[in-house]
């Protein structure tokens, strides 16, 4: 372990790092274009294409367990008017 210790030592790393990490300036262009992809201009689109089908999504459920509801209200009261319906049948076969 003291051969890798004496081998890699401070000045030897900065050495190293100072030969093989060397500042570079990227181009103008370069520059330019990559600031152009990464800034958005707010208020461009109103909605963006996800914000609208996620609305379209929610509206399309919501309307299907509107529907759901409504049809089982609605079973449920043609099951009591018939129900209803029995008991009175079967009071006059009683009481007939």
């Amino acid at each position: 372990m003291g051969g890798i210790r004496q081998r890699l030592n401070r000045k030897r790393i900065e050495k190293l790092l100072a030969e093989s990490l060397v500042p570079v300036e990227p181009s103008p262009i370069f520059v330019s274009e990559l600031r152009g992809r990464l800034v958005t201009i707010k208020g461009d689109q109103v909605f963006s294409p996800w914000i609208l089908i996620l609305i379209l999504a929610s509206l399309v459920i919501f309307i299907a367990s509107a529907l759901g509801f409504a049809i089982r209200l609605l079973l449920g009261l043609l099951g009591l008017i018939g129900i209803m319906e029995r008991r009175r049948d079967q009071s006059k076969a009683l009481g007939a």
